[in-house]
């Protein structure tokens, strides 16, 4: 997943930056062996891994590889632990959406129908 990541982006084409996201997904799935890895959660950590790197640029835009240079082993690692915390943060609140059968999801889907039947019954029907 991490190469289709993004791709628009050129930050996300280089390939330390790939490097970098395919250690933070790897360590997830690893310490999450209920979902491992799910296509997808690339996509939830390529914001994250922007917010917390522009915070060593001082508001430049570091989604353009003329920043790539300056940015250095360490900050990347730094970057790449925030992110990977921020990621599991935000996955442990909906985890059980990236198991099988997908238990979360279904959840929704069920609070939703009940909402949409009390709300509006013909749309429901």
């Amino acid at each position: 997943d991490v190469q289709r990541t993004a791709t628009h982006i050129p930050l996300f084409r280089a390939n330390r930056v790939q490097v970098s996201l395919e250690r933070l997904l790897y360590t997830w799935s690893v310490r999450h062996p209920a979902s491992s890895y799910v296509q997808g959660i690339n996509d939830l950590a390529t914001p994250l891994f922007t917010v917390f790197l522009q915070d060593y640029f001082d508001g430049l835009d570091v989604t353009e590889l003329q920043y790539l240079d300056a940015i250095s082993d360490d900050i990347l690692l730094e970057v790449e632990a925030d992110c990977y915390w921020c990621l599991n943060s935000l996955l442990s609140k909906i985890q059980d959406h990236y198991t099988p059968d997908q238990p979360g999801i279904q959840r929704m889907l069920f609070q939703m129908e009940n909402l949409l039947r009390r709300v509006d019954p013909d749309l429901h029907t």
